[in-house]
């Protein structure tokens, strides 16, 4: 009898076992469907985004019209800065994406740029500066909707003839050239000894923020890194896969990133917002000189959600920007910033900060307000009173961002 009831059991446990597994699979399946369409989403996104950039830069090329102009200009600084973050979600390989990146980011710092100039002198100097990224936004956009139409994400190369635009020298940057193998046992220590089960060098980059490329393989994930050259500091990290399972708290994974830039000598920051991406937490964390916080060095740091370990850093920012600043004593106080508010809104903070303006840095007075149940952030600068920028903190339901 026994033997028989040890017989059905067991039959029962293999039913169980096998519906156990065709559910896992299954659940596999659709965690991979969930992870593709995602990147097609980003991919589409990004293709639309770059055909629009390629139009906004043509009517801009061609109008006269100063209101239109600035119209067209701030749309495309929200625009690339969209394109930038779109495309470092895509799957393909970071030395391939690195240079389209940095081209996004200085579109929309110069796009900035025009802008300040146009409201302060009325019109663009010289509008002929617009073609270059005008052609590199249509090859760019090309590429993309060939990418999509082919529906194949691997093969997606990116080979634009980028602009060389003319980058400043690192200030934050210490002096010395270290070798690959030392780039390798920085890696390897950044990374931590006992998460590194192989490592070895990958290309580099170019540039004045010349950096030895290389590759980390942890228990589950590979992790690509470039170390700078010049100082021997991390430039950028990042997973070549994501998607991992939740189970760690936002606050968790936010401490950890603190803890990691504290650790490897990035010094005080103060988190300022973040968002969620298949199990990563990546957050934007700003460096603090004093009760100032220093916005041109921001750094973003990803922390996978199921462990709580960092395996992302973005530090282009501070590498080029973060030294001491001999920082004006500001002539309004706080008080007198905050009378530039309109009395509709309601105050809820109020900090000093610097923040980049074209080639300068500005001391202002960043002061949060909220009006109808939105949020936004208004920078007044702290010598004149006048205000030099408005952002709309917005909610999402992946974390939080402003624009």
């Amino acid at each position: 009898m026994k033997k028989y009831l040890y017989i059905t059991i067991a039959t029962g446990l293999a039913f169980v076992l096998a519906g156990v597994m065709a559910y896992q699979s299954r659940r596999i399946t659709m965690l991979e469907k969930t992870v593709e369409e995602t990147y097609r989403s980003a991919l589409h996104q990004t293709a639309e985004e770059a055909a629009d950039l390629a139009l906004c830069l043509e009517k801009a090329l061609i109008t006269t019209d100063a209101a239109h102009t600035a119209q067209l200009l701030h749309h495309i600084g929200q625009t690339a800065g969209n394109v930038q973050q779109h495309l470092a979600y895509l799957p393909v390989s970071p030395q391939a994406m690195q240079p389209v990146l940095r081209f996004a980011g200085q579109l929309s710092a110069n796009s900035e740029a025009w802008l300040e100039e146009l409201v302060a002198t009325g019109q663009l100097e010289d509008r002929t500066q617009l073609a270059q990224p005008l052609a590199v936004c249509s090859q760019l956009s090309s590429q993309l909707a060939l990418a999509e139409s082919t529906a194949d994400l691997e093969s997606l190369a990116i080979t634009a003839e980028l602009p060389q635009a003319a980058t400043p020298q690192p200030r934050g940057l210490p002096q010395g050239e270290i070798t690959q193998e030392e780039a390798l046992d920085i890696a390897r220590s950044l990374v931590g000894d006992s998460r590194v089960k192989a490592i070895q060098a990958a290309p580099g980059t170019s540039g004045s923020l010349a950096a030895y490329g290389v590759t980390v393989q942890t228990d589950d994930v590979q992790l690509n890194l470039e170390v700078t050259r010049q100082g021997g500091k991390l430039l950028w990290m990042m997973p070549e896969t994501a998607s991992f399972p939740i189970t760690q708290s936002p606050h968790a994974c936010q401490q950890a990133a603190v803890d990691f830039l504290a650790l490897h000598g990035f010094g005080a920051v103060q988190p300022v917002y973040h968002q969620v991406y298949d199990g990563l937490y990546v957050v934007s964390l700003v460096p603090v000189q004093g009760d100032v916080l220093l916005y041109p060095d921001l750094l973003r740091v990803q922390v996978r959600m199921d462990t709580a370990e960092v395996v992302g850093l973005e530090a282009h920012n501070y590498w080029l920007n973060h030294v001491p600043r001999s920082l004006p004593a500001p002539t309004l106080s706080i008080s007198a910033a905050q009378e530039h508010i309109a009395d509709h809104a309601q105050v809820e903070d109020t900090r000093l900060c610097l923040i980049p303006q074209g080639d300068e840095e500005v001391l202002c007075y960043e002061v949060s307000v909220t009006h109808n149940g939105e949020s936004y952030l208004i920078y007044i600068d702290a010598q004149s009173g006048r205000e030099v920028e408005l952002l709309k903190t917005i909610t999402i339901d992946n974390g939080s961002l402003t624009a």
